[in-house]
C-alpha cells in the first residue's frame, strides 16, 4: 500500500497544527490531536507486526479516548489544564497526577506487557543508562519531597496557623508520574535491547513528560509561595511570557513526538514484510 507512509507524516502535521494552536492560544483545529492519533492508529492497523499485533493499536486507542475526552468544547478553553492554586482538597495532587499521566501510563504498561522479554537483550551501556536515569528521577522526586517538607515546616514556624500538604499527600501526588517515568525507562531498555532505537527515543521523551506531570501535580497542592516556583521543569516553561501557553505547548509537542516515535519505531520495520495489495 503506497499510501501507508503518508499516515504518520500526516499525523505529524496535525500534531504540529495542534501544538501551534496551543502555543498561540488560537486553536486552528480543535480535533487535530484526535485526528493525529487516529491516523497513527490507522497506520498501526495497516501493518500487523508478528507476535502481538494488537498491542500498539490497543495502546493508541487509549490515547484517542483520552484526547477525545480532554478536547476543549470552546477554542479558548483547555480542559486538561487542571491546576487550581490554593485548593485544599488533600487528594487533589494525586488526582492531578493521575489525570495527567493515566493515558501514557496505560500505553507504557500495554507495550511492556506485549514485549517479548526473552528477545530483549539490552547491552551494558543501555542498562547502565537506564539505572542512572532511574536514579536521577528518584533523586529528583526525593529532593522535591524534602524541599516541600522543609518549606511547610518553616511556614508553620513563622505562622503556626498556616497549613500545608503532608508528606503523604506530596508522595501521593508523585505516584502516577513516577510510575510513568520508571515504566518508560524499563521500556526504553527493552526496546534498545530489541534494536528498536527510534521507539526507544520515544520512550525517553515520555520520561521527560512524566517529570513535568510530577511538577504539575505538586503545583496543584497548597504549597508555600516560595516553593510553588521551585519545580525545575515547570519554572523553565515560564521563561517566555510573550506567548499565551508556551509551557503546555512544549509539553504537548514532546508528548506527541514521543507517541509518533514509538509507533513508527515499532511498526515501520515490519512494513516491508506486509505483502502489497494488488
Amino acid at each position: 500500500m503506497r499510501y501507508r507512509p503518508i499516515l504518520p507524516a500526516a499525523a505529524g502535521a496535525l500534531a504540529a497544527v495542534h501544538v501551534l494552536g496551543i502555543l498561540t492560544g488560537v486553536p486552528l483545529l480543535r480535533q487535530a490531536e484526535v485526528a493525529a492519533l487516529l491516523l497513527l492508529l490507522a497506520y498501526a492497523l495497516t501493518v500487523r507486526p508478528p507476535g502481538r499485533p494488537w498491542a500498539v493499536p490497543m495502546a493508541l486507542t487509549v490515547l484517542v479516548v483520552e484526547a477525545w475526552t480532554t478536547m476543549p468544547a470552546d477554542p479558548a478553553d483547555r480542559k486538561w489544564q487542571v491546576l487550581r492554586p490554593g485548593a485544599v482538597d488533600p487528594t487533589l495532587g494525586f488526582v492531578t497526577g493521575l489525570r495527567l499521566s493515566w493515558a501514557p501510563l496505560v500505553l507504557v504498561l500495554i507495550l511492556l506487557w506485549s514485549t517479548r522479554w526473552r528477545d530483549a537483550r539490552p547491552g551494558r551501556p543501555a542498562l547502565a543508562g537506564a539505572v542512572l536515569a532511574a536514579t536521577l528521577v528518584a533523586a529528583y522526586a526525593v529532593v522535591q519531597l524534602v524541599e516541600i517538607h522543609l518549606a511547610v515546616r518553616a511556614a508553620q514556624r513563622l505562622s503556626p496557623g498556616s497549613g500545608g500538604p503532608s508528606d503523604v499527600e506530596v508522595a501521593a501526588a508523585m505516584l502516577a508520574p513516577l510510575a510513568l517515568a520508571f515504566g518508560a525507562l524499563v521500556l526504553t531498555a527493552l526496546l534498545t535491547g530489541r534494536r528498536h532505537l527510534l521507539a526507544a527515543g520515544g520512550a525517553v521523551l515520555l520520561v521527560l513528560v512524566a517529570l513535568t506531570h510530577l511538577d504539575a501535580a505538586l503545583a496543584s497542592l497548597s504549597l508555600p509561595p516560595y516553593t510553588a516556583r521551585g519545580a525545575l521543569l515547570t519554572a523553565a516553561f515560564h521563561a517566555n511570557a510573550s506567548l499565551p501557553a508556551a509551557g503546555p505547548a512544549v509539553l504537548l509537542a514532546v508528548e506527541l513526538a514521543a507517541y509518533l516515535l514509538l509507533v513508527v519505531g515499532l511498526v515501520a520495520r515490519h512494513e516491508q514484510r506486509v505483502e502489497p495489495a494488488g
